[in-house]
């Protein structure tokens, strides 16, 4: 059998270690108190016999640890000890009086041994054993046999004492045994409550450790209290929502303390302590220390013990920042399907009129011939007319768009098809150049293709617009789990940014830039963005600008993925011929 030595101490080399300790301390106070009495009676011979037995119990034991860590099984270690100490035993009454010896009570010493590592049958077993040696070395000595040292302080018993021997024996014996089943039955009851409580401690850790788990993991803030409003719990999405500092040790304050600039949170927990009554959903807005505000929807309850007594308050909130936004699209939203209705009806109105002056118009430039100024006057006429034609045409495009029909596309070709469109565009300057970036394995989703290309393409146009005679569109596709609706949680989409490097839109440009009719070109209709908006919005989904001056704009398009399989990866590609294409 091949024996693998042990790397790292186990709890049987501990319960090893303690046991080779305790056989050199006691092996030391034994042998050395005998040494002691026979020196102070003058008696060397048997002292050089104790000092080579002394050498001999500290080198078996030194050897039986290291045959342990070389691999040699505990059981089979602890046998040849408890063998060992019954040949050490025997010379050392052999040495100090033989069977009369006051140290042959020792014996109990190896069968505690045994009852520890063995149990009851380990107990057993070695007071029989003990209980034999002891008997054979009466024997041995009785019949004379064996011839105890001149130096013993104890002279060795007459024949006419064998019946006092054999009663001595009897009594050792059951000392012996009793020794051995009392030393078993506490070994296994020791054991058996060790692996209980064991087993209750990983149990303990285990809940511990799930329940902590899942307070740190929790999305929504937590905080928890004692009577006095100190804190007993906070979890991390708490102190993330809050705007405090990760690295601060937050237990043992109280929220007064460390909700000093938030009044309105640290009354929810005094309230509910006052009043004992649970808040459910309640709004509130707190100041953060980078100035934000938060609006909070927060759930207050009473904290009880087994008993029903009160022992604090429990808090959990979230941060209502998103659901505000999604609440405002919704309003504004509401507010621009009512106008366009009303408006819709009205350009419809005004376009009748308007096609009877343009044609009576065009009938009066023939009927008349005109030269000079009414003859320029004439033509700016005709020019306005076609002009608010098409504004009115645009904008009943908008007003009575079409529901999406929606297929199988593949997203990222679609924007390799918008940039083809944007390379022969005129109103990209041969030295703006478009970057690609796809990291999305499965491109296709479920949209309507005509209409998100008019999205796609309104918004390249816009881009490159923005954009000096010399600069960079980069297109990046990537997949994200975002929340799109109110009472719904995050859902797989794709998000489209569009970021160039121009001037930045103007602080008070952004909040309109998605209004009908606003727009900051001369010639605009101002109904391009907003159609791309409206657009995204009936796809359920989101569009977003972010301007900066050091970063540049960045226009967001996120739309939910129903179609997560693609039937095939998309391969980069260059465009050289007026501006450089590349996707990464």
């Amino acid at each position: 059998m091949e024996l693998a030595p042990r790397a790292f101490p186990s709890e049987e080399e501990r319960k090893l270690k303690r046991l080779v300790f305790l056989r050199f301390i006691l092996s030391t106070l034994v042998i050395g108190a005998a040494i002691c009495i026979l020196h102070a009676n003058s008696r060397l011979l048997s002292v050089a016999g104790l000092y080579s037995l002394l050498g001999t119990v500290y080198l078996c034991t030194g050897s039986a640890y290291l045959a342990y860590r070389k691999g040699i099984p505990l059981d089979l270690v602890i046998r040849v000890m408890i063998g060992i100490d019954m040949g050490v035993l025997a010379m050392l009454t052999y040495y100090s009086g033989g069977a009369s010896s006051y140290f042959t009570v020792l014996y109990i010493l190896p069968i505690l041994i045994g009852g520890e590592f063995f149990q009851v049958s380990g107990g057993m077993i070695t007071a029989i054993l003990a209980s034999s040696v002891y008997f054979a070395f009466s024997m041995l000595e009785t019949n004379g046999w064996i011839v105890l040292p001149a130096g013993s302080w104890i002279q060795p018993h007459s024949k006419s004492i064998f019946s006092s021997l054999i009663i001595q024996g009897y009594l050792f014996s059951v000392i012996f045994f009793l020794t051995g089943l009392v030393s078993g039955y506490a070994s296994r009851y020791l054991q058996n409550k060790a692996m209980e409580l064991e087993a209750k401690e990983n149990e303990i850790r285990q809940i511990k450790l799930d329940t902590e788990s899942i307070l740190m993991n929790m999305s929504s803030g937590l905080v928890v209290t004692d009577l006095s409003g100190e804190i007993l719990s906070i979890n991390s999405a708490a102190v993330k929502i809050l705007g405090m500092d990760e690295g601060v040790e937050y237990k043992a304050k109280t929220v007064t303390e460390v909700f000093s600039q938030m009044p309105d949170l640290v009354n929810e927990f005094f309230f509910t302590l006052d009043s004992g009554e649970h808040r459910k959903r309640y709004e509130i807005e707190v100041p953060r220390d980078d100035g934000r505000v938060v609006p909070l929807g927060i759930s207050t309850s009473i904290l009880k013990d087994e008993e029903g007594e009160i022992k604090g308050v429990i808090a959990i909130f979230q941060d209502l920042t998103e659901v505000g936004q999604m609440r405002e699209k919704i309003r504004q939203s509401d507010k621009l399907a009512a106008i366009g209705e009303l408006s819709a009806a009205i350009a419809h109105e005004v376009r009748a009129p308007l096609a009877s002056i343009c044609g009576s118009i065009e009938m009066l430039k023939g009927e008349f011939e005109l030269s000079g100024d009414n003859e320029k006057l004439m033509d700016l006429i005709i020019c306005e007319s076609e002009r608010l034609d098409r504004i009115i045409s645009d904008f009943l495009e908008y007003a009575r768009m079409r529901g999406p029909v929606l297929s199988k596309t593949d997203i990222v070709r679609l924007v390799q098809d918008i940039v083809l469109l944007l390379k022969h565009s005129p109103n990209l300057d041969h030295r703006v150049s478009i970057v690609v970036e796809d990291d999305i394995a499965d491109a296709r989703i479920l949209i309507d293709d005509e209409q998100i290309r008019q999205v796609f393409l309104n918004i390249g146009l816009n881009a490159c617009e923005m954009l000096d005679s010399k600069g960079t569109l980069k297109i990046n596709i990537s997949r994200i789990y975002k929340q799109l609706k109110e009472n719904q949680g995050p859902e797989e989409c794709v998000r489209v940014d569009f970021h160039n490097d121009g001037p930045v839109i103007p602080e008070d440009v952004l909040p309109n830039i998605f209004v009908p009719f606003y727009t900051t070109k001369t010639d605009g209709t101002g109904l391009g963005l907003a159609t791309a908006a409206r657009i995204v919005e009936s796809h359920n989904g989101l569009i977003d600008v972010v301007s900066k001056e050091k970063t540049g704009t960045v226009f967001s398009v996120v739309l939910p993925v129903s179609v997560s399989e693609a039937d095939q990866n998309v391969n980069s590609y260059e465009i050289k011929e007026y501006c450089s294409v590349e996707v990464v």
